[in-house]
């Protein structure tokens, strides 16, 4: 089985490092900052939206330069500003070596090779996936149908793990299954507004689960 995991709220706490950058950045460019609460609520469709959504009424090409400022500050950020969870390293050690494990997020494709390259071990996922430029980011199934193509698995099944409406809409549309995590960046309510294949309220919760699932 194909385990596929958002990165963003889902194994890393990374809303410090990006509050952080987008209010660098709005400074830099003379508009009023967020607060970390209000920010988190702009997280999940990759970071031209998180600008946009920071100032919904600026034009297209002022977002376009509020996105260049927090990619560059973020670059200098992120570390600062980025945990595990708790318990997520466990986590993944116990998943039996016969799944594949694959990160697919919509934060920019540099980025999230960058940090999973730096906080998890060498090897812990097959195949790392972020937004990249011209091909169409979650919940477009794409990312998903790429990873099951591309790992060499010949297990076609897959479930996705994701702290977002945009997580489970995208298990929807590439007909996989799904679970929702309630630590990270959206309601428990909203979750569940989509019916997802399962939701967990912890880490432990979510090794179980999985391990049901392997057997």
């Amino acid at each position: 089985m194909h385990i596929i995991f958002d990165l963003d709220g889902t194994l890393i706490n990374s809303l410090p490092g990006i509050a952080n950058s987008l209010n660098t950045g709005l400074t830099e460019h003379g508009h009023p900052t967020h607060s970390i609460e209000v920010i988190r609520e702009f997280i999940g469709d990759g970071s031209w939206m998180l600008c946009r959504r920071a100032i919904p009424d600026a034009e297209e090409d002022i977002v376009d330069e509020l996105n260049t400022s927090f990619v560059k500050n973020y670059s200098n950020l992120w570390l600062e500003g980025t945990t595990l969870y708790d318990d997520i390293l466990d986590l993944l050690t116990t998943i039996p070596e016969k799944h594949h494990l694959s990160i697919l997020s919509n934060k920019p494709h540099a980025f999230t090779t960058e940090i999973a390259s730096k906080i998890f071990p060498e090897n812990t996922f097959h195949i790392v996936l972020g937004q990249r430029e011209g091909i169409a980011k979650k919940p477009d199934p794409k990312g998903i149908h790429e990873i099951i193509e591309n790992s060499g698995h010949s297990d076609r099944r897959a479930i996705l793990i994701g702290d977002s409406t945009v997580d489970i809409q995208t298990s929807k549309n590439a007909e996989v299954g799904s679970i929702a995590v309630t630590w990270g960046f959206e309601d428990a309510d909203d979750l569940l507004s989509l019916s997802p294949d399962h939701i967990v309220n912890s880490v432990s919760e979510l090794q179980d689960l999985l391990l049901k699932i392997s057997l």
